[in-house]
C-alpha cells in the first residue's frame, strides 16, 4: 500500500483533499480513542508518515519519482533550511531543543494544538509552492502567532514577503530567525538562511550592502545593531512569557 492509498486519495489530489483525508482517518485510529492499542498506534504512525510526506511539496515530488521508478528509498534534492532535515521536521511542531528521545512526529501530532499549527504551516508551504504569496503569507502569520519562537515559520514568512516586494520587512524577519537560531542550545548555524538573507540584501540594497560590509571586520552580515538588539530583547521576553505560562498551567493541573 502506497501513501496515497493509505490516505485514500488520488495522486494528483490537492492539499485540501489531503488534509480532509488525514483528519478523517486520524480520527478513526487515534491512539487516545483506543487506550493506546498497539495496532491502532502503529496505524496512526503510518498515517502520520504518509501525510508528512505528501503534504510537503518537496517530499511529495521525491516520493512521486520513486513511484514511477519503483525504488524504495527516496531523497529530496532540496537542502534543509536548518542544520539537518530532522531539525526541520521538529521545528515545524515545537520550539526549543529539549525533546524527549522517544519523541516522534506521530507522538507530537497526537496533540491537537500542534496538529492544527502543523496543518496551517503545511498549507502555507503548498500555497507558496504554487506562487500564491499572499495566501501563503496569511498561513505563515497564523502559524507564527501560535509559535513566535519558531524559526521556520518566520523564515517562510520572510520568503513570502520577499516574493511580494516587501524587502525590508522580509530582511527583518530573516535577521530575527537567525538570532533565534543563535540562541538555541546547541546553536543553529543555518547557512542556507544566512545566504538567502545576504543575497536579498545585496540584490535590493546594493549600496547599503557595500557600506555595511565595509564596516564589518568578520564579514558576518549579522553583526548586532539596534534592530537586532530589539529583536533579541523581544525574543527573550517571549521566552520568559511562555515559560511563565507553562509554569502556571502546571500549577493549575497539580491543584
Amino acid at each position: 500500500m502506497d501513501h496515497y492509498q493509505r490516505l485514500g486519495v488520488t495522486r494528483g489530489c490537492s492539499f485540501q483533499a489531503l488534509k480532509q483525508a488525514y483528519r478523517t482517518r486520524a480520527k478513526a485510529c487515534h491512539p487516545d480513542r483506543f487506550h493506546n492499542n498497539s495496532s491502532k498506534t502503529a496505524e496512526f504512525q503510518e498515517l502520520v508518515r504518509a501525510f508528512n510526506i505528501l503534504s510537503d511539496p518537496a517530499l511529495r515530488r521525491a516520493y512521486d519519482r520513486t513511484l514511477i521508478s519503483q525504488e524504495v528509498i527516496f531523497v529530496s534534492n532540496d537542502a534543509p533550511d536548518l542544520d539537518t532535515e530532522a531539525d526541520d521536521i521538529l521545528e515545524e511542531l515545537i520550539v526549543g531543543n529539549h525533546v524527549p528521545p522517544e519523541t516522534s512526529l506521530a507522538t507530537l501530532l497526537q496533540d491537537l494544538a500542534k496538529t492544527e499549527v502543523f496543518l496551517t504551516f503545511r498549507e502555507g508551504k503548498n500555497l507558496f509552492e504554487s506562487g500564491r504569496w499572499i495566501q501563503a503569507e496569511a498561513c505563515f502569520r497564523r502559524a507564527m502567532e501560535e509559535s513566535p519562537q519558531n524559526i521556520l515559520y518566520r523564515v517562510f514568512l520572510a520568503r513570502s514577503l520577499a516574493r511580494q516586494g516587501a524587502f525590508w520587512t522580509a530582511l527583518w524577519h530573516y535577521r530575527f530567525a537567525v538570532r533565534l537560531g543563535e540562541a538555541r542550545a546547541p546553536q543553529l548555524h543555518m547557512p542556507k538562511i544566512r545566504q538567502e538573507y545576504a543575497m536579498l540584501f545585496r540584490t535590493h540594497h546594493p549600496f547599503l550592502a557595500r557600506v555595511r560590509e565595509s564596516f564589518l571586520t568578520t564579514g558576518d552580515p549579522f553583526v548586532e545593531d539596534e534592530a537586532d538588539k530589539m529583536a533579541r530583547d523581544l525574543s527573550n521576553a517571549l521566552s520568559r512569557s511562555l515559560a511563565e505560562e507553562r509554569r502556571i498551567d502546571v500549577n493549575k493541573r497539580l491543584h
